[in-house]
């Protein structure tokens, strides 16, 4: 367990937050998030991102359209010189979603069910690691998991990552 990672939520940290983002159209990235991720891959961080996706739950639309999506965002990193290593997508609502996604699951910010799975997976050390949110459950998610957490500022992301790699002296 020595790789050190970074987890970063996705609506209002990688692209703007207008709700129920989950197509190619919607998805504007925020300032500096192509450039940060290009930095963290080139700093050798694993970069996994972790959102709560309660539109598929709610049949607004499907696991295949967040597929199509990510797959996209993942081609556009390529051509910027950075890679996403991996998503992890809770689909559930405790009240609003219908059927088999209806349910309070442990997956769901600000539990940390998915951080956990990641944690396990690329063998993470939590210690060299870090969270990048912008709701007070992915926060909540971070503490949970006793990872550094940090609020995505109003600056360009690539300055605020590096910002934060200096200070915590990955």
């Amino acid at each position: 367990m020595n790789n050190k990672a970074v987890f970063l939520d996705r609506d209002g940290v990688l692209n703007h937050d207008y709700g129920y983002v989950h197509t190619i159209e919607k998805f504007k990235w925020i300032k500096g998030v192509k450039k940060a991720i290009k930095y963290l891959s080139e700093k050798n961080f694993i970069i996994i991102v972790i959102t709560n996706q309660s539109g598929i739950g709610r049949g607004f639309y499907k696991h295949r359209d967040v597929k199509i999506l990510h797959d996209w965002i993942l081609k556009e990193l390529k051509k910027a010189g950075g890679i996403i290593n991996d998503f992890y997508i809770c689909p559930h609502h405790p009240k609003f979603a219908k059927g088999i996604y209806k349910k309070k699951c442990l997956c769901r910010k600000p539990n940390n069910k998915l951080i956990l799975k990641a944690i396990k997976k690329w063998k993470i050390d939590i210690k060299k690691s870090f969270m990048v949110g912008d709701q007070k459950s992915d926060k909540q998610a971070a503490i949970k998991t006793k990872i550094k957490f940090f609020y995505k500022s109003k600056n360009s992301f690539d300055n605020q990552i590096k910002k934060i790699i200096k200070s915590l002296k990955l």
